[in-house]
């Protein structure tokens, strides 16, 4: 039987996993709508320094939000608190679908003293 409907530790162990991601994704919502990671589509950010830069960072997903906050999480993991270059795609499969892509380079920022 367990090879016909899947091991029930599985599926257990996955809905673990699906409500982890779905916790990682809220909190990169809660951090981006509170302001404290910023997000522009240009190579810095005014009254800012670029101090350190982790490289580039993609996310993928049939849903935007998934996508969005997804690339969010990405940049938190690896201690950024920017990301510039903002950009996104959106393919379209045959049948319909829409498939969305965000990309950026996560970094990170000082302020700048005043002259």
């Amino acid at each position: 039987m367990a090879l016909m409907f899947g091991s029930p530790s599985r599926k257990g162990r996955r809905s673990v996993e699906d409500a982890k991601k779905d916790q990682r994704l809220e909190m990169s919502r809660n951090l981006y709508l509170a302001g404290k990671i910023k997000i522009v589509t240009t190579e810095e950010v005014p009254n800012r320094e670029v101090v350190g830069t982790f490289g580039l960072i993609v996310c993928r997903s049939y849903n935007f939000d998934n996508a969005f906050y997804g690339l969010i999480a990405q940049a938190m993991d690896a201690n950024a608190d920017a990301i510039l270059g903002y950009r996104e795609s959106v393919s379209f499969h045959p049948e319909g679908d829409k498939f969305y892509s965000c990309y950026g380079t996560a970094v990170r920022l000082k302020k700048l003293k005043p002259a």
